[in-house]
Formats: C-alpha cells, sequence, structure tokens
C-alpha cells in the first residue's frame, strides 16, 4: 500500500505521471486554467511549486486522478499498486475483489506527521494555505474539493467519511455544501434536530486510497477506513483530534477540525462541480467554525478541478461505481458479464445474456436499490458480446439494437441530484425537489426472437469463417500493409 500523498507523488513521477510546474503561478484563476488545460489533453498530475503570494514549501497538487494515458484510469491503477495500463475492467475486477474482502480496522497510534505544526484559536488563519479560486464563476476559494470529511453518527458509533465542498468564508470559517441524502448531512440534520452543533473533521491530502474511498457511496454504517484498510490489504494509521472527538489518517497533509453549526447559515456558491456545469446557483449552506488547525512541515494542498470531463470524481467513480454494483449483483445472484460507469455519465453499462423476458428490468431495478446505483439516472443493458468500457460500441447498440419505443423505460419518483443541470428553476426548488426519473435503455434483441431471424454481427470476428481469417491473418505481411 502507498503509505502517503508524498509516496504517491514519487510513484507518480517514476511512471511518467507527474509534471512538476517551477513557474510562478497565480492562485486567482491562473492555477485553474493550467490544471484544466492539461486535463483537456489528458496530461500528467500537476504539482504547484510557486504560488504568487505564498513562500517556497506550500506546493498545490492537482490533477491527481484525473484521466491520464495509456489508460483513462492509469493513475488509479497506479494508486491500487497496479501496471498503469491496466484495462479499465481489469481495474474494476480487481477493486471488487479487494473492497469485498474482510474489513480491516484502522491503527490507532499517539502522533503522526499531521502534527508537526499545530494552531488553535487567534493563531487559525484558514488564508495561510494558497488555496486557488479554481473557475471564474466560483463564489470564493474552495480549499476543500479532494479530501476526506469525517463525521460521526450521534446515535451510533458508525463514523463516516464523504467528500463536501468547503469554500473558505474567513479566516476561521468554511462553507459547506453536503447533498441532502449524502451521510454527512444527515449526522447533521440527527445533531441539529437536538440543537447540537456536528463535529467535524476535513482531512486534506491523506493517502490516495483513503481519499480514494472518501469519494464512494457505501451504505450507511459501513466504515470506509476499514474499507480503505481491505483495499490497501493494510491498517491505515489514524490520530486522534485536538478539539474534536474524532480520527484521522496520521499522514494527512493538512487537517481541519470544527463544528457545523446548527440552524446557522452562511451564503454558499457557485462553484464549477463534477456534472461539468455550475448548477446550483449561490444559497444559504451550512458553515463550520474552524477550531483548530493541523498540518505537515512543507503540506502539500491536495484538489481537483471540477468540471466537464474528465476530473478526479468521475475518473474515480468510473471504477469505484462499477465495483460496488458488480458485487451487489453478485451478492444477489443476479447473473451478467461485465458492468462499468463511463467516465461523466450519470449511470452504468451493464453486459449480460437475456435470462428471461424482463430480464432488463431486474437488472436495472438491482442497480438502483443499490446504495452506489441510487443516483444512476441511466441503466444501459447491453449482450454479453460487448465491451461496456468501450463508449463506441456502447453508442452502436443504442443506436442499432434498441427498440425507440420498447427498449425505452422511465421509472418516476426517483432519487434525484440536486446538481443535475438538466433541472428547471422550478423542479430544483419545487415542491417535489429531489425527485426525479430513472431511465433504462435496453440495448439487446430480443431473447424470444429465433436465432435465424436475429440480426448478425457484421464484423471481423463475425463476418468471415474461421479458415479464411487465418488465411489472411497468415498472409498479413505479404498484402504489404502496415
Amino acid at each position: 500500500m502507498i503509505k502517503d500523498n508524498r509516496e504517491y507523488i514519487q510513484v507518480l513521477e517514476k511512471e511518467g505521471q507527474l509534471k512538476r510546474v517551477k513557474a510562478e503561478v497565480d492562485w486567482e484563476l491562473e492555477l485553474g486554467a493550467v490544471s484544466r488545460k492539461s486535463i483537456d489533453e489528458h496530461g500528467p498530475a500537476l504539482l504547484f511549486e510557486n504560488i504568487k503570494g505564498y513562500p517556497r514549501g506550500f506546493p498545490v497538487f492537482a490533477n491527481i486522478m484525473t484521466a491520464a494515458k495509456p489508460v483513462l484510469q492509469a493513475r488509479i491503477a497506479l494508486a491500487l499498486s497496479m501496471p498503469k495500463d491496466s484495462h479499465p475492467l481489469e481495474i474494476v475486477d480487481e477493486y471488487a475483489r479487494r473492497a469485498a474482502g474482510k474489513p480491516v480496522k484502522p491503527r490507532i497510534v499517539k502522533t503522526g506527521p499531521c502534527k508537526e505544526n499545530i494552531l488553535k484559536g487567534k493563531d487559525i488563519d484558514l488564508f495561510m494555505f494558497p488555496t486557488p479560486r479554481i473557475h471564474g464563476i466560483d463564489g470564493g476559494r474552495y480549499i476543500g474539493t479532494w479530501h476526506a470529511d469525517i463525521t460521526k453518527d450521534p446515535a451510533s458509533d458508525w463514523v463516516n467519511w464523504g467528500m463536501y465542498r468547503h469554500v473558505i468564508h474567513d479566516k476561521k470559517r468554511l462553507g459547506t455544501y453536503m447533498s441532502y441524502t449524502s451521510h454527512g448531512m444527515s449526522h447533521f440534520f440527527k445533531n441539529e434536530a437536538e440543537g447540537k452543533d456536528t463535529p467535524t473533521a476535513i482531512a486534506i491530502g491523506a493517502d490516495p486510497i483513503s481519499t480514494l474511498v472518501s469519494t464512494t457511496d457505501l451504505p450507511a454504517g459501513i466504515s470506509e477506513v476499514e474499507v480503505a484498510g481491505a483495499i490497501g490489504g493494510e491498517p491505515i494509521e489514524m490520530v486522534k483530534c485536538e478539539t474534536v472527538d474524532l480520527y484521522v489518517p496520521a499522514t494527512s497533509e493538512i487537517v481541519i477540525e470544527g463544528f457545523i453549526r446548527a440552524r446557522e447559515m452562511m451564503e454558499e456558491g457557485p462553484f464549477g462541480e463534477y456534472t461539468g456545469y455550475s448548477a446550483g446557483g449561490r444559497l444559504p449552506r451550512p458553515y463550520i467554525d474552524v477550531t483548530c488547525v493541523t498540518f505537515r512541515n512543507n503540506p502539500i494542498l491536495t484538489i481537483t478541478n471540477m468540471g466537464k470531463p474528465y476530473e478526479e470524481y468521475n475518473t474515480i467513480t468510473s471504477i469505484t461505481t462499477s465495483a460496488q454494483i458488480a458485487n451487489e449483483l453478485r451478492a444477489r445472484a443476479i447473473p451478467f458479464k461485465s458492468v462499468y460507469s463511463p467516465v461523466h455519465f450519470a449511470g452504468i453499462v451493464i453486459s449480460a445474456k437475456m435470462q428471461y423476458p424482463g430480464f432488463a428490468q431486474t437488472l436495472a431495478s438491482a442497480v438502483w436499490s443499490s446504495r452506489a446505483g441510487a443516483w444512476g439516472t441511466y441503466v444501459i443493458l447491453v449482450g454479453d458480446d460487448i465491451d461496456p468500457s468501450n463508449i463506441e460500441d456502447v453508442m452502436w447498440c443504442l443506436t442499432t439494437r434498441m427498440h425507440p419505443k420498447n427498449g425505452l423505460v422511465v421509472v418516476p419518483n426517483a432519487p434525484l441530484d440536486a446538481l443535475a443541470a438538466y433541472l428547471a428553476p422550478v423542479e430544483r426548488r419545487g415542491t417535489d425537489y429531489f425527485t426525479g426519473y430513472h431511465v433504462l435503455f435496453n440495448a439487446t434483441f430480443p431473447m424470444e426472437w429465433p436465432k435465424e431471424e436475429t440480426p448478425v454481427i457484421m464484423d471481423w470476428e463475425h463476418g468471415w469463417p474461421a479458415d479464411v481469417r487465418q488465411k489472411v491473418l497468415s498472409k498479413w505481411k505479404e498484402y504489404g500493409i502496415s
């Protein structure tokens, strides 16, 4: 297991997946623009070492797990200690195998690198870190974009890790946006109902697996730190916070402790989001009173540049969501060949052989009833002859195998992501707020069709007899075709 953020940087650099930016870069929009340009070109991870107005030794680490070459998820593969050229479905299968293993409890330690510097009271100044204003539309400098939000269920011992955005309001206050169905928000609601503030800790720049797991939608009651240990193959070292009764990864670069105030709000937003849009506007939202900041010497601020593909959230969830849904289907003994959530697609593609008429609805219902699949607006079902990570083939199936009437199933009253760009203003603020639709695209030929009347694929594998294909392959050099 890669022990911390700094070791991960070394691995990326060794594998040609990181570039150190030594030129001076302004935190006001320039850093974000450089990051986005590199994302659009599937460039390397970036370590900005010279931020305008800040001393050396306060770098910013960006494009950490964005789409890469030779494989979109190359840096995720490296985080999992796999070869960077692993096929996406190999990464999904390996992640699923590890995540389904026995949970590994964390190891509690007395101290760690994140305690090298401790600031409390009047010494706290959130602006001491070179937090960028990433997008031109952003309503402030967002220090919390790539991290782990840690909260505890007040009714039990369950501790949840999530990832919610945080804007700096002033030296000691952070704004927060949490979706209404997130586990962090459920903890907040329970405390707020009793007029209590919610203790929280924000761990920035932990080891890559811990941060990766923080982006996942695990069921309530499941400990992300134990899943991270299972995926990494060893316990995550955790250290107790200074001012709240929570534990954080000991190797975190920066830890921000505080309380989400009950029944108090501050204006937050807008922000360029993972949907590829800025949607949701500027509204009153909860905020955090910061009580302590701890950090490593020469702390590395980690950020993600949300937006149109392919930033971290979408690249990661293409693996983690696929793996979680695959494990859900296996647990329910529902047969399928492979599962893949394409990068920047609000849904899942499943490759399977039809078992009986209506099997497509069985698969889709199983996906939507899972925590990981509840927000997948779209389910696309393709035959077991299709690689669901091959988007060209998926689109080909949608436009050739899906019946325009019978293949489309719309399910009302489904959970809704409030950041969805297609929502009309009345939907975003109306009485049916947070309910929308699920859609099934059944892009398969009906199993009841006679074999002789089922269309035959015309490609290299299916269009010619095996002896003809072998003859062509044996003479390929003779043809003189490069």
